[in-house]
């Protein structure tokens, strides 16, 4: 009786050892593509669009500053750059806005750190400190002016000074309410050692309704950012700028110091606005990739000569100051604001 054979095993199945080898190397594998996955990820960002936060209304100096800068950084990064318009409470309800969303550099803000952040943290209690931030750039920082109707009564520095002093209480001057100009228009008197009811002072809530009253004659002098008053030079007249030195554009206008040292007066005043381009101040040591990416992006446009020359003919500032001094402007302006304090409550 002839055996029946056994069953042939199947060519195709491999001894046990040999099958677990193949898994063990796939899991391995697996495991250091995990580990490998937080890294390529950081690499390889931004990988989402990024957002430009600005905190005034469309149309104004810190919308166009965002708009103009949104096409150039996109290029840099690689991925759309959004801007995103969050005004109301002097700046407030924006910054408030950006310190809200996740801090892992896919949002910047653009705002104005001076005036407009010492009146939210001394004047409307803001929740938030300048150390919060961390101010990539001052980009563009306007300078004030003292201006006055054409063909006013009162066409030079020194006659509104001396107008001023003759008859107090009776000369009107305009400003923005809670503004530089607003700060340095208080200064001016405080430095002729004169009260502050010494002129009559109309707030408002805009720059364009206020020159819009000055070129109409209802005012007879007007402290107002200089930059955005360049068009309206058919109209008003400038008679003297805050600045340290003379603007080509304000056809020669004497600088307010060196009017008020012929009265022996020396003081220090506040830069118009700041425009600056800020992120989180955790943001360097939670995401260091991601901080370097957008400092060294941003810096590589403000160095780009095309991008400098659109900007330029649309007005729009183009400084590269840098972290410290940028900080360094900044707090030298709260300095003075804290000198004259009091002028937070005045009206």
């Amino acid at each position: 009786m002839t055996a029946e054979a056994s069953p042939a095993r199947p060519a195709t199945t491999a001894p046990r050892g040999l099958q677990r080898r193949p898994l063990l190397t796939l899991l391995a594998g697996a495991g250091a593509a995990g580990l490998a996955a937080p890294r390529a990820r950081a690499a390889s960002w931004p990988n989402q669009p990024i957002t430009l936060v600005v905190t005034t209304k469309a149309g104004g100096g810190f919308d166009h500053m965002a708009r103009n800068l949104a096409p150039a950084l996109s290029h840099e990064l690689g991925v759309p750059v959004n801007v995103l318009d969050k005004p109301g409470g002097a700046m407030l309800l924006g910054t408030e806005y950006f310190l809200s969303r996740p801090h892992d550099g896919n949002t910047l803000l653009i705002s104005g750190p001076s005036p407009y952040w010492y009146f939210d943290i001394n004047k409307f209690h803001a929740g938030f400190r300048l150390k919060d931030f961390d101010i990539l750039n001052v980009q563009w920082t306007d300078r004030s002016a003292v201006f006055v109707p054409k063909h006013g009564r009162l066409q030079s520095f020194h006659a509104i000074i001396d107008a001023i002093k003759a008859h107090p209480g009776k000369i009107s001057a305009g400003v923005v309410r809670d503004s530089g100009e607003f700060f340095n228009a208080g200064i001016l008197i405080e430095s002729l050692g004169l009260p502050r009811s010494a002129i009559r002072l109309v707030t408002y809530e805009a720059s364009a309704p206020l020159r819009t009253a000055l070129a109409g004659k209802q005012l007879d002098f007007a402290v107002i950012s200089a930059e955005a008053s360049l068009g309206m030079l058919g109209l008003i007249t400038p008679v003297a700028v805050f600045s340290q030195a003379t603007m080509p554009e304000l056809h020669g206008a004497p600088t307010v110091s060196s009017v008020l040292k012929t009265y022996g007066v020396t003081v220090d005043f506040v830069p118009s606005s700041m425009r600056a381009v800020i992120t989180y101040a955790d943001l360097r040591t939670r995401h260091p990739h991601q901080y370097a990416r957008l400092h060294d992006a941003y810096r590589k446009v403000l160095h780009d000569p095309a991008f400098l020359a659109t900007a330029r003919k649309q007005g729009i500032g183009t400084d590269w100051l840098g972290e410290q001094k940028s900080k360094a402007e900044i707090e030298a302006a709260y300095a003075v604001f804290n000198r004259h304090k009091a002028l937070l409550m005045a009206r």
